[in-house]
């Protein structure tokens, strides 16, 4: 089985000025642990979520054994099914409320009998999870909550589920990253019962003293466009194409590179310690007569060995929280200052809050829509997103707010007051507009000028020993929330897809698949929460910050002054429409 891409490409943000993916030509084999390098960025995880049927290509085609993967906007799910993709967090895909329910829903997709399901449950849990010893009880007893385990435990957790299902196609991403030794062992023996079975696996990863020794190939990308396709061994013949992109040298690589300098050349590069081992003694049985010199070059090679084995090659995992945002775009809103921006939002939610009437709301409404239409398209399409879940919330609220209940006669009545949920209906159009207007001030505004622009707001609070510090904090954290929550929105629903296996348009999520993918999403959200605490803390905020001080972030021009007068006229208008 064949999986060929041609000419694929993936267009990025338009604030990012180039490609996610450009002009890839691949053809992936079966019974080949294909490895992806490259630096954060590079595309390698666009590429896995490609292959798995989560993105479609902007341009280009993807075949598998001649069959196109795409068609009418989905993926079929005969191809799904063959695709097992683990992302870089495994452990944060968990949401049942035992270890026997996570691998049911993985396995939900396939319609296995039931006897079935059990026999594939527990060859891979005696996989992931072997006797230690039989006094010691195993880690993933299937009653027991995924949230008892250790941190590493549901990361290896994580790829069992990734596993259970036994696709053809193994796309995983970063799945050395956090595993101890043992669990490296059962990751690596894994791929190799994989390998032999006569499936496929392509893996994205900065671990290479893991993967190279055990790798039939390597893909290494760079901005991402495909520089080079080759296997280990002409990668480590050619160390320059990893310091070309800024990866690094393993530790043969550089042990090699050192025993050079100091005049001792190894007859071959080894992979591994031993291979290494056997290079050296080869080389030095070779030269006899310098064996007095080699010994002071392989002492310090050795040395310079030792340390490079303390040494982690570890990809910067986090992940990218507004990657379709204007906070570094020179545009308009890139040049705006902060304090006007706050300026003219205070201004709108002031005047939407005083509306009491549709023409008003429909009136403020306006300026909002106007501002958001100049957005990026992409972003702007991700904004849509967002707002169709809270739209169709705010039209069950309107529903039940006029529905009422009566028992008048002896019995149940049920009817609907239009009165009722006009009211309603008119407080969340009210508070649909403040969303709106919010949701534009977090996506094009950097925080560290949203905060620079807010300390300047209340400077004047700070002089009259207002608590203003603490209230900064809390609003500025508000708008930081709001793109955080949308960005993982679309991270987990992605998560959601590759797990649920069924052809759906992209960016779409089953209504049966929201558990899933909710209760995940609320513990990385209270996780960042902490995070953000925990830094606060470190980072000593308190109320005596510099609150209004002058910064190099509050640049205000002659166009500010402009569009703050006609914000200031437009205030006025709105205020004098509610009085009509």
């Amino acid at each position: 089985m064949e999986i060929e891409l041609t000419n694929i490409s993936i267009e990025g943000s338009e604030s990012s000025r180039r490609a996610l993916l450009e002009d890839i030509n691949i053809q992936l084999n079966s019974g080949e642990i294909t490895l992806l390098l490259g630096c954060t960025g590079s595309g390698k995880t666009t590429l896995l979520q490609t292959l798995a049927g989560l993105k479609p290509p902007d341009a280009g085609s993807i075949t598998i054994d001649g069959m196109p993967f795409w068609k009418e906007g989905k993926v079929k799910q005969s191809i799904l099914l063959q695709m097992g993709l683990v992302f870089q967090f495994p452990e944060q895909q968990l949401f049942a409320r035992n270890i026997q329910r996570e691998f049911i829903y993985s396995l939900r997709p396939y319609r296995l009998s039931e006897s079935q399901q059990q026999e594939q449950i527990t060859k891979a849990v005696n996989q992931w999870d072997p006797p230690i010893s039989p006094e010691l009880e195993r880690r993933f007893h299937l009653d027991r909550s995924p949230f008892a385990l250790s941190g590493g435990e549901k990361r290896r957790l994580g790829l069992a589920l990734g596993m259970v299902t036994n696709p053809h196609w193994l796309l995983l991403d970063e799945p050395s990253a956090g595993l101890e030794g043992q669990s490296v062992g059962l990751l690596l023996d894994a791929l190799e019962q994989h390998r032999q079975t006569g499936g496929g696996c392509v893996v994205a990863t900065h671990d290479l003293d893991t993967f190279l020794p055990c790798a039939d190939r390597v893909l290494l990308l760079q901005e991402g466009r495909l520089i080079a396709d080759l296997t280990p061994r002409e990668l480590h013949d050619r160390p320059e194409l990893l310091e070309q992109t800024g990866i690094g040298l393993p530790p043969s690589m550089r042990l090699a590179q050192q025993m050079r300098v100091a005049g001792f050349d190894l007859s071959f590069t080894g992979m591994t310690p031993e291979e290494m081992s056997e290079s050296i003694v080869q080389s030095t049985l070779v030269e006899v007569g310098l064996r007095n010199e080699s010994k002071a070059a392989m002492g310090a090679a050795i040395t310079v060995a030792e340390s490079d084995d303390v040494i982690e090659n570890i990809e910067g995992a986090n992940p990218k929280l507004l990657p379709n945002t204007l906070t570094h775009s020179g545009g308009l809103y890139g040049v705006m200052d902060p304090r006007l921006k706050w300026i003219l939002y205070i201004l709108l939610v002031t005047a939407a809050m005083l509306q009491q009437r549709w023409l008003g709301l429909t009136l403020t409404l306006m300026p909002v829509v106007a501002a958001l239409a100049v957005l990026p398209r992409q972003t702007l399409a991700g904004c849509m997103k967002l707002m169709k879940p809270l739209l169709f919330f705010f039209i069950i609220s309107t529903a039940l707010s006029g529905t009422t209940l009566s028992t008048e006669g002896g019995g149940l009545h049920f009817g609907f007051s239009l009165m009722q949920a006009e009211g309603t209906l008119l407080n969340v159009y009210r508070l649909f507009i403040v969303t709106l207007a919010s949701l534009w001030f977090s996506l094009t505004t950097p925080y560290g000028r949203m905060v620079e622009g807010l300390n300047w707001v209340l400077g004047i609070g700070k002089k009259i020993r207002l608590p203003v510090a603490s209230f900064a904090l809390a609003v500025s954290l508000i708008f930081r929330f709001i793109p955080m929550i949308w960005s993982e929105w679309q991270r987990f629903s992605l998560i959601v897809r590759a797990r649920g296996k069924v052809a759906l348009r992209p960016n779409t999520v089953r209504i049966r698949d929201l558990g899933p993918m909710v209760i995940p999403l609320l513990m990385a959200l209270f996780q960042r929460a902490e995070d953000m605490t925990i830094a606060m803390e470190m980072r000593k905020v308190r109320e005596h910050s510099m609150l209004g001080a002058r910064s190099s972030l509050l640049v205000w021009s002659k166009r500010d002054t402009w569009i703050s007068m006609a914000g200031l006229i437009g205030f006025v208008l709105l205020v004098w429409v509610r009085q009509l």
